[in-house]
């Protein structure tokens, strides 16, 4: 735990304490980094602040102490979104994980041709589970903003890019096709036809396990995403993605 979370249900009244009462916290706190009273965290609140967290009461079943915030970090750039099909439940959440730790905007589970129902019985889709693997990235990766996640099981590809594009605007579209060009490729091109974007944001689709079936894919393409390739190798999702994340960590692919 690179950061410890401040959770407002933690939150004593209108004041900056907060009481932990996670046994797996409290287990880690004080056996792993072993932290005693008068001892400081660093911690953040989500959406909120980064800052440090003073130790005052300490026991084996709570621990109390105050949050001091000292700046706001910027959100991730470039901002992305990730239309995702519905995987394997270790797979979502280690993407889920990922999302927290990198930042990422928003996730979007969606039902394709080939994906596998059976899989929405997993416990993985629970509100409370989702949040674990999110905060649990975010901690390892000194986040604090939290990533939006939506279940749509209900709704077509179709229906459901009509709706994320309602209410926002993507400057690049991404399909994770192993066919597809590299970032850089596509951000020369960019650059070369001397697009102008007051800010920069991504949509990425991605497929189940066995990918989308040709209607799929000629459907994105259609709606103007572009196939892209994070390596050579034949990957699982979950690894596509973090290549994927690590790749749009390279500001200079998106700016003039």
């Amino acid at each position: 735990m690179n950061l410890l979370i401040c959770k407002e249900e933690w939150r004593i009244g209108n004041s900056n304490r907060f009481r932990i009462i996670d046994p797996i916290k409290i287990k880690h706190i004080l056996e792993i980094l072993h932290k005693g009273v008068g001892d400081r965290l660093k911690a953040g609140i989500v959406d909120q602040s980064l800052g440090q967290w003073l130790i005052e009461e300490l026991g084996p079943k709570e621990i109390v102490g105050t949050f001091k915030p000292i700046l706001r970090p910027k959100p991730r750039f470039p901002e992305v979104h990730i239309l995702l099909a519905i995987n394997r439940p270790p797979t979502v959440r280690k993407i889920l994980e990922l999302a927290g730790t990198w930042g990422v905007g928003g996730i979007r589970f969606f039902l394709t041709k080939n994906s596998r129902k059976d899989y929405l019985t997993s416990p993985v889709w629970k509100p409370d589970e989702i949040e674990k693997e999110l905060l649990e990235g975010m901690e390892q990766g000194k986040n604090i903003f939290l990533p939006k996640v939506e279940l749509d099981f209900q709704n077509d590809p179709k229906t459901i890019l009509l709706e994320t594009l309602k209410n926002q605007n993507f400057n690049f579209r991404f399909l994770l096709d192993r066919k597809g060009k590299s970032i850089t490729q596509i951000s020369e091109e960019w650059k070369n036809k001397n697009l102008e974007y007051s800010e920069n944001r991504i949509l990425v689709a991605i497929g189940p396990e066995s990918g989308f079936v040709k209607k799929e894919i000629d459907f994105w393409k259609e709606n103007r995403f572009e196939s892209v390739n994070v390596s050579g190798r034949v990957l699982r999702t979950e690894t596509a993605v973090a290549f994927l994340l690590s790749r749009l960590e390279e500001e200079s692919l998106f700016k003039k």
